[in-house]
């Protein structure tokens, strides 16, 4: 079992993608997502949908969550076809390490935890009042760092790497080195460390770190394209700093904001989704005003209303 985790937008998804595309032949592996709208595999790749299941023509599948992880890896595991290996994907709220614990070590191996760092926020995040004692958690539980978004900044990602290790002693690969990080991954992460850095990162290992989120969905009445809904949510951004993360599908693109930041991506293609399209999901700190943030939002469905 593979635990995957990370803070909100750090990159976690673009790597099950990733590891979903380029599993080897033979081997059947079972992703499990708190969202599996979010897997956006190719389309040739899907075999079938049915329910909370996504299965992919290589054998491997998505599986959402639910309501049990527990429960959910039992039924994988005794199930006629087990899996050849499990890969969780945490929330970005979630302790790793906590999700690790999870496994049954009589029937399912922990491999190890990794760890995506969004270089571009990272440092930052970590001296948060609120939300930096989790993300030092995350890091210091991992077994392996990949670092994302390095390439948007002049430095590469150094000074994020150097955080990195001051909190734990785990190696750090970059995500654009896929070679390296995928033979990792499925090599199990044997001989890698783990676990050892909480009480360096001044989190003990037996305190959990409850940070609760809010979230609102924010549907329009009528079509909106992603170019419009982005600039509507860069003022939503620019009022409600307690905006962790943000994500819709539109006909035109997919808007995601992640560290302040929006991107407007392509859809893919053939791509379906068990969530309404032509909506955002917004996350948030406690705190913030939901009202507020709908209302601005609104404006550009009156606006495209109007027109």
């Amino acid at each position: 079992m593979l635990v995957l985790g990370g803070w909100l937008g750090s990159g976690k998804t673009t790597l099950v993608n990733r590891l979903l595309a380029e599993a080897p032949g033979g081997e059947r592996i079972v992703v499990f997502v708190n969202d599996i709208g979010e897997i956006d595999v190719d389309a040739g790749l899907i075999a079938a949908r049915s329910g909370d299941t996504v299965e992919l023509t290589n054998g491997c599948a998505c599986c959402a969550i639910g309501d049990s992880l527990g429960a959910a890896l039992r039924d994988q595991v005794l199930g006629p076809h087990p899996p050849d290996r499990i890969v969780i994907e945490a929330s970005g709220v979630a302790e790793p390490d906590r999700v690790a614990a999870y496994g049954d070590r009589r029937r399912v191996r922990l491999d190890g935890i990794v760890v995506c760092v969004d270089a571009t926020d990272v440092v930052r995040r970590s001296g948060n009042r609120l939300t930096g004692r989790l993300v030092r958690r995350q890091v210091a539980a991992a077994d392996l760092l990949v670092l994302t978004k390095g390439d948007l900044l002049e430095d590469g990602g150094a000074a994020a790497r150097a955080w990195c290790g001051g909190v734990s002693s785990a190696p750090v690969v970059v995500a654009s080195d896929r070679g390296a990080w995928v033979a990792l991954l499925l090599g199990g992460l044997g001989g890698l460390g783990g676990l050892g850095g909480l009480e360096t990162a001044g989190v003990a290992p037996d305190e959990p770190i409850d940070f609760p989120v809010e979230t609102a969905l924010w549907e329009p009445s009528h079509a909106v394209t992603a170019e419009a809904v982005a600039a509507a949510l860069a003022e939503v951004v620019a009022s409600e700093p307690a905006l962790l993360r943000a994500k819709g599908v539109f006909s035109d693109g997919v808007v995601q904001m992640a560290a302040g930041r929006i991107d407007i991506d392509p859809v893919p293609d053939g791509f379906e989704s068990t969530t309404t399209a032509n909506c955002l999901v917004l996350i948030a700190a406690p705190g913030w005003d939901r009202d507020r943030a709908l209302a601005r939002l609104a404006v550009l469905d009156r606006r495209v209303a109007s027109s």
